[in-house]
C-alpha cells in the first residue's frame, strides 16, 4: 500500500481516519440514507446497499433538500454518521448537518473539498486521514 497527500481546504476542520466510501454520483441525504444504521437506501445510487457509518463518505456534491443537515445531525446522534466527508463543491445546507452535530453532540465530522482531479484520483482510496491544522489529507490506496 501506498499513502499520498492530497491538498485540500476543509469547510469543517477535525481530525479522522477511516476506510473510504466512494461515489461518483451527488447524493441526498433526505431520503438517501438510513439514519438508524447508515446505510444508503436510494436505489438510483452507486453506493446502493452500502453503510457510510464511519467511513469517509465521498461524492462529488450534493443533492436536494434543506432537510440534509437534519439527516446528518441526527445521525451523528444515533452513532450512524460518516467518520468524514469529501466532496468538489460542499453544499451549505450538507454543512449545517456536522456543525451541529458538534456543538449538541461534540461529535466532529470533518469536511474537505478536494479539486475534481484529486477526487478522480482517490477512487482506489483504502483510507483516509484528516488533520486538525493541515491543508491536506494523508490518503492509502
Amino acid at each position: 500500500m501506498e499513502t499520498i497527500r492530497i491538498n485540500c481546504s476543509y469547510a469543517l476542520k477535525g481530525s479522522a481516519k477511516a476506510e473510504v466510501l466512494y461515489a461518483t454520483d451527488s447524493f441526498s441525504f433526505w431520503g438517501g440514507v438510513d439514519v438508524n444504521d447508515g446505510v444508503i437506501t436510494d436505489r438510483r445510487h452507486s453506493g446502493f446497499g452500502k453503510t457510510m457509518a464511519g467511513k469517509v463518505f465521498m461524492f462529488p456534491f450534493g443533492r436536494g433538500s434543506s432537510g440534509a443537515g437534519t439527516m446528518i445531525m441526527e445521525m451523528a446522534r444515533l452513532g450512524t454518521a460518516p467518520a468524514a466527508m469529501i466532496n468538489i463543491i460542499t453544499d451549505p445546507v450538507i454543512l449545517t448537518g456536522p456543525l451541529i452535530a458538534n456543538s449538541f453532540y461534540d461529535v466532529n465530522i470533518p469536511v474537505a473539498n478536494v479539486s475534481e482531479e484529486d477526487f478522480k484520483k482517490l477512487e482506489n482510496a483504502k483510507k483516509i486521514e484528516f488533520f486538525e491544522g493541515a491543508d491536506y489529507i494523508e490518503v492509502t490506496i
